[in-house]
């Protein structure tokens, strides 16, 4: 066996390729679609927060309760604290489909398009959940009785994450499907 292992003596060169022009715009690609995906997520981030409508409730014993002003439960109110799920889960998915589409049409790279969806799904929901009220059981704790406080935006199941990466790779297997010979080499 070689002694260049052990041997001390022996000087360690490394050398490195510089990039291709085709390996350059490959990072390029990635870098933009990463970058369309993660410039989405934020916007629609916003536009979630500016189209929900929040539920109003009342400060009861340092709590926060979905009530109208004579302390009853507003049924209303209550069905309505699942609209920011359903919200996030509705432009998540038209986002999804569409970005996922035009990422599959112009990348080359396919888990460009699933980790951009990833990127894409937590961004919404941050922007949207830092833009909206605050959580009011916090708040609640001290406010006076009878304080109206508005509801604070989250999503109901962190499952609703998953829906821009499954429609995003819902129209890429449409991409595949009815452009079949667009991803062969």
């Amino acid at each position: 066996m070689s002694h260049q292992l052990t041997d001390s003596s022996a000087p360690i060169r490394v050398t490195s390729a510089p990039a291709s022009p085709e390996t350059r715009r490959a990072w390029l690609r990635a870098a933009l679609v990463l970058g369309l995906f993660a410039l989405t997520g934020a916007g629609l981030g916003v536009l979630w927060e500016h189209l929900w409508q929040p539920s109003q409730g009342l400060v009861v014993r340092r709590e926060w309760f979905v009530v109208d002003s004579e302390f009853r439960y507003d049924p209303a109110g209550l069905r309505n604290q699942f609209s920011g799920t359903g919200l996030f889960v509705v432009i998540g998915g038209v986002a999804g489909l569409v970005l996922g589409g035009i990422t599959a049409l112009l990348a080359r790279r396919d888990e460009l398009l699933v980790l951009g969806s990833v990127v894409a799904a937590v961004l919404m929901w941050q922007v949207g959940t830092r833009l909206g009220p605050a959580d009011p059981q916090v708040l609640a704790l001290t406010a006076e009785r009878g304080t109206v406080l508005p509801d604070h935006l989250a999503l109901g199941s962190p499952g609703a994450l998953l829906v821009w990466p499954l429609a995003s790779l819902v129209a890429l297997c449409a991409v595949f499907l009815l452009i079949p010979g667009r991803h062969r080499e």
